[in-house]
């Protein structure tokens, strides 16, 4: 696959991963673009336009996985939680891409985390309603996400590094 280096190739991989596609994101982490003056307002439109649509996408799979399990227990509670904090993972590796330029990943970056604050604010308030359990609780103020993309994709790999230095791939 070909790492995008022109607003015209990173725009059709921006809309590929606006519309659900994830694979794209390992193209454009290796693309790079030199953004000129006649494309940097729309570039930056069109990423943040993406990051929006996806945030969306997110939220309402989030809301609707809630109207649809019956959540009894407070493990069914956790696992809906944590299949949340999943999900975004992808929208984290997103705001990380190589080729987007700081300032715009350290816009993304604040408001994705803005986002996780408001939405682990809005459950607290929703379930000191009901239960109010420690669990629960303890559960919500841990729903956030404070890993690099670094650190996510050693995760994702089950990558050791050995003392010799070599990758130890499971």
């Amino acid at each position: 696959m070909k790492a995008p280096t022109t607003y015209s190739e990173w725009v059709n991989l921006l809309n590929q991963f606006g519309d659900g596609n994830d694979s794209v994101l390992d193209q454009l982490n290796s693309g790079s673009f030199l953004i000129d003056a006649g494309t940097a307002n729309r570039f930056y439109h069109k990423v943040e336009e993406v990051y929006k649509k996806r945030k969306q996408n997110w939220l309402d799979k989030f809301q609707k996985s809630f109207q649809l399990q019956s959540l009894k227990t407070e493990d069914d509670f956790e696992i809906a939680l944590r299949n949340g904090k999943q999900n975004l993972i992808v929208l984290n590796h997103f705001i990380n891409v190589k080729g987007l330029p700081e300032d715009l990943k350290k816009m993304l970056q604040k408001d994705l985390e803005d986002f996780i604050t408001e939405i682990r604010t809005s459950l607290k308030k929703n379930n000191s309603k009901s239960s109010g359990s420690e669990k629960i609780q303890v559960l919500l103020n841990s729903f956030q996400l404070n890993t690099t993309s670094t650190e996510i994709k050693k995760e994702s790999f089950n990558e050791i590094i050995a003392p010799t230095g070599r990758k130890i791939l499971f």
